[in-house]
């Protein structure tokens, strides 16, 4: 197991940015967040999460939810890129990010912006169960 890279967890923070009651719960599990497996490719990554024991379950009602509404723009990707994380059963599981236009991820990134597809974002999938 490892610590996230500075990207995963500039990502994770952006992901887990706004007002909903399970982004509380879930940005709680940031706190000792390991990386237990991660695959590359030269345009994709994906990072297995494991939140630390006695983190909160976050109050989500769908089995699997998926936030993917972030972009970053990186010198030396003339496309930027995207990412995608996963949510099982209120836990924090998996982070992926993925090149546009098939560029490979270069080796620096220092400099990457961070932003929302939109600043209204949808974050329906994390409402928690109905009572």
């Amino acid at each position: 197991m490892s610590e996230p890279t500075h990207l995963e967890r500039a990502v994770l923070h952006a992901m887990l940015q706004g007002v909903h009651p399970a982004l509380e719960e879930l940005r709680d599990q940031l706190h000792g967040l390991s990386v237990v497996h991660r695959m590359a490719t030269p345009t994709t990554f994906s990072a297995m999460l494991r939140p630390a024991r006695g983190a909160p379950r976050a109050p989500v009602a769908m089995a699997r939810a998926v936030l993917d509404d972030l972009q970053a723009d990186v010198p030396g990707l003339t496309g930027g890129a995207a990412f995608a994380l996963f949510v099982e059963d209120g836990w924090l599981s998996r982070l992926e990010g993925s090149t546009f236009g098939g560029e490979s991820w270069p080796d620096d990134l220092a400099g990457f912006t961070l932003h929302h597809d939109d600043p209204d974002r949808d974050l329906s999938d994390l409402d928690p169960p109905e009572r």
